[in-house]
């Protein structure tokens, strides 16, 4: 593990370039990585893994944004709809750099399915138990730490703006009709039903509904990331509907 551990520093560092701009999205996604490995270690331990799981887990929290890079660095974007799909680009990425080839062919390639997966709307069906539940534990540790990023970033929003972080959304006070209409029936926003910089902190928050394991949704709580997203939120009536409908599922959940 720690020569995968050299290898992803020298790799990502390999895309600093001394310019504020770049050098500051470059850093967002490695200083990323590193708490989604604490995130999954986390829940590694309170789901009671063995050393192996928690391993590969660990592995994948590693490299699961390793196509974040060369998307920035061609696209000067981190939006899969104006660039490239990064998990594929990543997976392509692992393959072309051949940095498993240490590791036994199995767990290799089945680190490789987890970063392909784990931005996906919707897992395959055909998937072995063993990748869909470690893509699974990816994505809860990934939600955790992408809420603990935007809400630190709405904090200080006003002081300097990183549209990278909004999707190029405008800031105005609406929130669409879809998008109350999904959170209301505890099903993740589409992107394609985003029209706001509110919608997309509505669907943030909805990302509860795609949480896989009760620790995951209990470190939601805890770190009261929800509430803070709520707070830079206007007084609406469908906005307060809608943050109850998601208190009242994480309640239902053990939260």
């Amino acid at each position: 593990m720690n020569h995968l551990n050299q290898w992803f520093d020298d790799y990502t560092a390999s895309f600093l370039t001394g310019s504020e701009k770049n050098d500051r999205n470059i850093n967002l996604k490695r200083d990323h990585t590193q708490r989604v490995r604490a995130e999954s270690r986390f829940l590694a331990d309170a789901l009671g893994l063995n050393e192996r799981q928690t391993a590969l887990a660990d592995l994948a929290a590693l490299l699961h944004d390793i196509g974040r890079f060369e998307q920035f660095r061609r696209f000067r974007t981190f939006v899969d709809d104006r660039s490239t799909d990064h998990a594929r680009l990543g997976r392509d990425i692992l393959e072309e750099q051949d940095c498993l080839a240490r590791m036994a062919p199995s767990d290799a390639d089945l680190i490789k399915r987890v970063v392909l997966y784990h931005n996906r709307a919707f897992l395959p069906e055909d998937e072995s138990e063993e990748c869909l539940f470690h893509t699974r534990l990816l994505r809860d540790a990934d939600k955790l730490d992408i809420w603990f990023v935007v809400t630190s970033y709405y904090k200080e929003m006003k002081l300097k703006r990183n549209t990278t972080l909004e999707l190029g959304l405008p800031d105005t006070p609406d929130v669409s009709k879809k998008v109350h209409e999904s959170l209301m029936n505890r099903t993740v926003v589409l992107k394609e039903h985003l029209q706001s910089l509110n919608d997309f902190k509505l669907l943030q928050m909805g990302w509860v509904f795609d949480l896989n394991f009760t620790p995951s949704i209990k470190r939601l709580e805890e770190k009261g990331y929800l509430r803070m997203i709520r707070e830079t939120l206007p007084e609406d009536p469908r906005i307060d509907e809608i943050y109850d409908n998601i208190a009242r599922y994480m309640g239902e959940k053990g939260a």
